[in-house]
């Protein structure tokens, strides 16, 4: 008899067998269980199956359809009832089909004939067990493999995007909802996997052949919502990788496709930052003038920088898999290899100083700094070194040495005296030179005990504890502009005083100071000398009246004496630093210069000259002092005030002036009418005619009177020039000259400012007296006379005028000639040149037949307005 092999299911099915007849339960269950990979319990009824059901869980039930208490259809239905879906098969001899048809309505699996050959009988029985319970395994499989990929779908944090066979999108999880910023897949439906533009046609085209693809692309939220207009809550860009797999059903019926999506921004952000930080790390390293090696955890090297080639002479590629004991002199590759191991012993740092033979050949001492390179367990992967060149150092710190002996044989043999010591909480001494001891006047074993530098140093116990302080506070400051102490008296008992300057310089690492202490005692006897001598020189300078000066080349003043000071109106303060010039408010130096003059050619100029802004005619006198190098370094200037000089010497020669006028005008005018008087005298005695001699005897004797009227005149002017010009008041000139004349009924106002002064010759009231004279002599019917001024372009002009005849056009100037009038005919003509010797000038303006207007201008340097 051929069975089935019990290993052909595994593991065996269990079986529950339901008959009333003992015997062919028994039957059954031992041909089943000996030919069959199954496991078989009886029951001889439906209600004891029923409880059997209950206890046990089997893979099919098998049950006669006729039993006496409980048919096979009831059983069925009972199962069923309970919601219980085990594969059920009806055993029974009955062939009708009306028991078919009520099986398989009360959910029945299969149903199975008896009688027959048995073998075959138990076959078809066996088979369509074995086919309902892995068909039920089968459905129970998918249905579990569809909760868990639905499970999987629904909870995955990867977008899942399923489409139909035509790349249209059918599904969405609510991963991908979330990633798209969308509600539903009705947001999205009619969205096309072969319309993307941003998946290429070769992998579109690979996809259509049924292959795998994967790409990397940015997805922009603002561009899909134009294109494709669907609402999402996100904007912007990301980056996303898709894997989009074909479905098949069958080997090669292509049924859809499933799109995996995941938002690999954040990775691709750390991506390029990484990179970044790998490309900066490696410019670092590359910056690094100093070398950088990397070795492995066997002490091989994996790498190094720019630097290290060099100082090695090799390349690192010719560098990376060898030792140290490939690349350096045995005897330092043993300091290197022992201090590697000792390192990879003990993780962490290492630093210490070697030797390293450079390309060059030459051994340089350097400074190895180590550190291992750990994984995250913390096993030791290799270390990191970098190389100090300490040769220079080496070298300048031997230079150091040497330099501090030097120093320090300079320090002993400096005329100075030099001390490093504290200042707080107590004077104490590291370090003094032998002058230290002679300037403060005191031994070395005194300054051995703490702080009593000052009780040996400084006697008098009043001054010692004043210094103390102010050097305690001027130290504790920090300010070292106050650590400098001038003129201190060094005093012993029965010996000379000593000075000394002091200054601290301070060592703030340390918490020292370097003290320095310089003798000047000689300096401070000549200074007192020197302030001595120039008290004296002081007093001599303040006693000379003449203005002096010392400046600097530029001009720019460093004193006066006290005459300047007190002429200029100015304090020491306010002249120091500034130019000379612009004490009397000029901008740039004056065009005629002595100081100047002696800059250029280093010599005394001396020359003279008016300054209008004093008011004075000065002689100056500059005298350049000189450098080594013939250079002018300073200017000393002496300024004389010879305005009275000046203006004795303009009296003496308008004086001259004057008295030659007078002179020339008298012995011209005597002399013409002496001849006409002789003229007319011959002419008398020799005509025959009696009444014609009288005629010539009355004319000489007018000619008499006039040269007794002109020589009266040479009397009222007899102090003509005795009188220097200066400063006349000219309202009450304008009275006195009233009072020479009678007026009768003619007035005369005087309006003239009475604090009107102008630079004249104080004969200028005859010119006044000669004008009122003239109105009231020729004016004919003036009835009024008036003084007053106008100003016109700072020039000042006091007028005369009346309300007579005045003075035709035609003799407007002559009247200012000599000889022209009706009297001496020489009134106008001197008034004129009596004021034009001072620069004043005179002229008539009025309109005839309404007045006659003398006007004299007075230019603006020679009237001023005096305070009253």
């Amino acid at each position: 008899m051929n069975t089935i092999s019990p290993n052909s299911i595994s593991p065996p099915i269990a079986l529950l067998i339901v008959d009333d007849e003992k015997d062919v339960l028994q039957a059954t269950k031992s041909y089943l269980t000996i030919t069959f990979p199954v496991e078989v319990d009886t029951a001889e009824s439906g209600q004891i199956a029923l409880q059997m059901i209950a206890q046990k869980k089997y893979d099919a039930i098998i049950s006669d359809y006729e039993m006496d208490e409980m048919s096979g259809i009831e059983l069925l239905k009972n199962i069923r009832s309970q919601g219980l879906d085990t594969p059920f098969i009806i055993f029974t001899g009955k062939g009708r089909e009306e028991v078919v048809i009520a099986a398989f309505e009360n959910g029945a699996d299969g149903y199975v004939m008896k009688g027959g050959e048995i073998r075959s009988q138990f076959v078809d029985l066996y088979h369509k067990i074995n086919t309902i319970v892995q068909k039920r395994e089968a459905e129970k499989t998918i249905k579990e493999v569809e909760c868990k990929f639905h499970d999987i779908y629904n909870n995955s944090p990867i977008a899942i995007e399923l489409f139909d066979e035509q790349g249209t999108i059918i599904e969405i999880n609510p991963a991908g909802l979330q990633l798209f910023g969308i509600n539903s897949i009705e947001s999205v439906k009619g969205y096309n996997l072969f319309s993307d533009a941003s998946t290429t046609k070769e992998k579109l085209d690979e996809l259509r052949s049924g292959k795998v693809i994967k790409y990397v692309t940015e997805y922009n939220f603002d561009h899909q919502k134009q294109q494709n207009q669907y609402i999402s809550t996100k904007s912007g860009k990301i980056t996303l990788f898709i894997q989009i797999t074909p479905l098949f059903k069958g080997t090669c019926f292509l049924s859809g496709y499933i799109a995996h999506t995941i938002d690999i921004t954040e990775e691709k952000t750390a991506q390029e930052d990484l990179k970044e930080q790998k490309l900066f790390l490696d410019y670092l390293l590359e910056t690094i003038p100093s070398p950088v090696f990397y070795k492995d955890a066997e002490g091989r090297y994996t790498g190094c920088n720019s630097a290290f080639e060099k100082y090695i002479g090799l390349s690192k590629n010719d560098l990376i898999g060898k030792s140290v004991f490939d690349i350096s002199p045995r005897d330092l590759a043993e300091v290197y290899h022992a201090k590697d191991k000792e390192l990879f012993t003990k993780p962490g740092m290492q630093v210490y100083e070697s030797q390293v033979r450079f390309a060059d050949g030459t051994n340089h001492d350097v400074i190895f700094q180590k550190a291992t390179l750990v994984d995250r367990s913390g096993k030791v992967q290799g270390l990191i070194g970098i190389i100090l060149d300490i040769t220079e150092r080496k070298g300048i710190e031997h230079a150091l040495q040497e330099s501090e002996d030097y120093i320090r044989t300079v320090l002993d043999n400096l005329p100075i005296g030099v001390a490093v010591n504290t200042v707080e909480p107590v004077v104490t001494f590291e370090y003094f030179n032998d002058n230290f001891l002679k300037l403060y006047r005191v031994s070395a074993d005194a300054l051995k005990t703490p702080d009593a530098f000052w009780d040996h140093v400084y006697e008098d116990p009043i001054m010692r504890e004043s210094l103390k302080k102010r050097v305690l506070e001027d130290c504790m400051s920090g300010d070292t502009t106050r650590m400098h102490w001038d003129d201190i008296p060094i005093t012993r008992t029965g010996e000379v005083t000593t000075y000394v300057n002091a200054m601290n310089i301070p060592i703030h690492e340390k918490n020292l100071m370097i003290s320095v202490v310089w003798d000047i005692t000689d300096r401070k006897r000549a200074e007192d000398s020197l302030r001595e001598t120039n008290r004296l020189l002081e007093g001599m300078l303040d006693g000379i009246p003449d203005i002096i000066g010392i400046q600097n080349p530029d001009h720019t003043l460093i004193r006066y004496n006290r005459a300047g000071y007190e002429v200029l109106g100015l304090t020491p303060e306010e002249v120091r630093g500034k130019p000379c010039y612009s004490f009397i408010g000029r901008t740039k130096p004056c065009d005629i210069c002595a100081s100047m003059k002696a800059l250029s050619s280093k010599k005394i100029c001396t020359l003279e000259k008016y300054v209008p802004e004093l008011n004075r005619y000065l002689l100056c006198r500059s005298n350049p002092i000189l450098d080594d190098n013939g250079n002018v370094q300073l200017i000393i200037e002496q300024l004389s005030d010879i305005t009275e000089r000046k203006q004795m010497e303009d009296a003496i020669r308008q004086s001259n002036q004057k008295l030659r006028l007078l002179t020339g005008l008298t012995r011209h005018d005597i002399l013409n009418l002496l001849n006409a008087i002789y003229f007319y005298h011959e002419l008398a005695l020799e005509s025959p005619d009696l009444k014609a001699s009288r005629e010539y005897i009355t004319r000489a004797k007018e000619a008499g009177e006039r040269i007794e009227a002109t020589i009266g005149f040479t009397r009222e002017y007899e102090e003509f020039g005795v009188a220097s010009s200066g400063w006349q008041l000219i309202h009450p000139i304008i009275e006195s000259a009233k009072q020479e004349i009678s007026p009768g009924t003619i007035q005369i106002n005087n309006t003239v400012p009475e604090s009107i002064e102008v630079y004249a010759d104080p004969i200028i009231r005859k010119v006044f007296t000669t004008l009122l004279e003239n109105a009231i002599r020729h004016g004919k019917k003036v009835t009024q006379i008036k003084f007053g001024v106008d100003e016109r372009q700072k020039e000042l002009v006091i007028f005369c005028e009346d309300d007579g005849a005045g003075i035709p056009d035609a003799e407007k100037t002559q009247i200012f000639g000599h000889g022209f009038g009706k009297n001496t005919g020489i009134g106008l003509f001197l008034s004129r040149e009596i004021l034009s010797i001072t620069g004043l000038s005179i002229s008539e303006t009025g309109l005839f037949g309404k007045g006659a207007r003398f006007e004299i201008h007075v230019p603006s340097e020679k009237w001023r307005s005096k305070k009253i």
